[in-house]
């Protein structure tokens, strides 16, 4: 009866975990420059942004932001950003909204910068933006 017992519950552990080692994903490799972002004497910068509620343009929009306040930064403005959210809630209904605010200083200095890739992770669909200053 145990020996029965013990092949009812053991035996199906066994084939999982089998099944699960032979069946595993590839570990998914991100581009080198999502950690290193100034390659071959470039000054670059990342940005990336969670899948948005407003659809891919807006994650991507964000990402890019993110990206440029980053590449500011470390051409030396100043940039400071601010999040206004509010919420309303009327019975059983609740508008909320947010307002971002970047505000940038510097001393005439026009920062130019392209977009040298993008790449969306898999799993997760954040979204990386890849900017080189010109």
């Amino acid at each position: 009866m145990y020996r029965s017992l013990f092949l009812i519950l053991i035996l199906p552990t066994l084939f999982t975990a089998c099944y699960k080692k032979m069946h595993t994903e590839p570990p998914i490799s991100e581009p080198a420059w999502i950690v290193q972002p100034s390659l071959n004497g470039n000054i670059g910068a990342v940005g990336s942004a969670q899948e948005h509620f407003r659809g891919k343009s807006a994650q991507r929009r964000l990402a890019i932001s993110r990206a440029l306040d980053e590449l500011s930064q470390q051409s030396g403005v100043q940039v400071h950003s601010t999040i206004k959210r509010s919420e309303r809630r009327n019975g059983m209904h609740t508008n909320s909204s947010a307002e971002i605010y970047t505000i940038q200083n510097s001393s005439n200095e026009t920062i130019q910068a392209h977009i040298q890739e993008v790449w969306t992770h898999p799993l997760t669909k954040e979204v990386y933006v890849w900017l080189v200053a010109d």
